[in-house]
């Protein structure tokens, strides 16, 4: 199984309610540095950072972290969600955008009736799609 890993600078547990409302993601499981056993080489890490959380978004397992190196979220991949109807698509988009950017407005396409890009307030690309 493949699972995504989003590393985020401290601030894991404010993505993980804002996915949670934004895109009704179910936390599987969440794991704090503070929950590493004495001498596992992490007591100097923040304790109330994230170590690992599993959450649930769209069907996908995605795992979610503060991570002890440094990383930049988003770069180089993209989540591409389709739903079955323009209302979906329009809700999602709506709340990404949210504190976010738009890079592509909703719009018909020539293999879809609805989809468009937008840009998260974490930094993450989403391109969200009606099901043709």
């Amino acid at each position: 199984m493949l699972i995504p890993s989003i590393h985020f600078p401290g601030i894991c547990d404010e993505a993980i309610a804002y996915y949670k409302e934004a895109v009704g993601a179910e936390v599987k499981e969440i794991v704090y540095f503070r929950d590493a056993p004495p001498d596992s080489g992490m007591e100097e890490l923040p304790p109330n950072f994230v170590m690992y959380s599993e959450v649930l978004m769209f069907g996908t397992l995605v795992a979610m972290t503060d991570g002890a190196e440094k990383r930049i979220t988003g770069g180089n991949f993209t989540f591409i969600v389709f739903f079955n109807s323009a209302e979906e698509v329009t809700s999602v988009f709506n709340k990404l955008a949210d504190g976010g950017k738009v890079i592509e407005a909703l719009a018909p396409q020539f293999w879809t009736a609805l989809c468009g890009s937008v840009e998260d307030r974490f930094g993450l690309t989403w391109h969200i799609a009606q099901k043709a």
